[in-house]
């Protein structure tokens, strides 16, 4: 997926160097701003490496924690967190950082577009060889913040699609074998997939619509579910201007849990599902 989203920065900073402790705010554009605090002797590697004393260098992106003076022959990076890194680490309640409580907010992003690598990968495609939508939208988006660079507005997010399937039997079933095999067509599930976001989202950039989804030669329509959906196990949103989705991560345990919106396929009938609106939301944190 390609999406768009303000860029933030690192603001008001204070580092007490007796406590280690890192203390700044989250800001992006004029409108959201969540304090952080970066417990330096707490982050992993830190702790790891039994480093004393530690070097912080900040900057209005980023953040690195060195085991002697930047630039100093020898000197090793220990951690390091750029603006969407902090984010990443914050939702998977990544130890040494607190506060920052706003984090999933802050991963929300305008939806531009979907696609899937069929040859070669992800980095090839977007990257490497110069990908058609990519250069569209860096040619036509315009600032969202003033002052800012529409390359630094516009973030890449690279998806693995993990299949989970359920299966119910009857009481007097008798087992064989392939009940057990597991067998699934992984490109066919990325590709479905690809088309049912396409299809509810309609992401602007994305010039094939698949109108006729469920339905396709390469979809999971007729292929023996009754059932199939998709969310997103990731404590990001995207919205577009034909609705919203909402992913979600238990920070403790990986688990997806009832904030995140899903989009459930059965027969014919393709429908998004929205967290709060059509079952009840996680309820809020002690």
């Amino acid at each position: 997926m390609i999406g768009g989203r303000a860029e933030g920065k690192f603001r008001n900073y204070i580092y007490d160097a007796e406590t280690g402790v890192v203390n700044f705010d989250f800001a992006i554009g004029a409108d959201f701003c969540d304090p952080v605090e970066i417990h330096v002797h707490e982050l992993p590697a830190v702790v790891e490496a039994e480093a004393a004393p530690v070097f912080v260098e900040t900057g209005d992106k980023i953040i690195r924690v060195w085991d002697a003076p930047c630039g100093e022959p020898g000197a090793s990076l220990l951690e390091w967190f750029t603006t969407e890194k902090l984010i990443w680490d914050r939702s998977r309640g990544r130890a040494g950082i607190e506060c920052f409580d706003r984090y999933s907010e802050a991963a929300t992003y305008d939806l531009l577009y979907v696609g899937i690598a069929k040859v070669g990968d992800s980095f090839d495609r977007l990257i490497k060889r110069g990908h058609k939508a990519r250069m569209e939208i860096l040619s036509n988006e315009l600032q969202r913040y003033p002052g800012a660079r529409v390359t630094d507005e516009i973030y890449l997010f690279l998806f693995n699609v993990q299949p989970l399937i359920m299966t119910t039997f009857d009481l007097n079933h008798d087992f064989e074998t392939e009940d057990f095999n597991g067998d699934f067509d992984h490109k066919r599930i990325v590709t479905d997939a690809e088309k049912a976001f396409v299809k509810l989202l309609d992401p602007e950039y994305n010039v094939v619509k698949f109108k006729n989804y469920p339905k396709g030669a390469d979809s999971l329509y007729g292929s023996g579910f009754d059932r199939y959906g998709y969310a997103i196990c990731e404590a990001l949103s995207f919205s577009t201007t034909h609705g919203r989705f909402r992913g979600s991560r238990n920070e403790a345990t990986g688990i997806i849990t009832n904030d995140a919106d899903c989009i459930f396929i059965e027969g014919d009938t393709v429908k998004l599902f929205v967290s709060g609106v059509d079952f009840p939301e996680e309820p809020p944190r002690e």
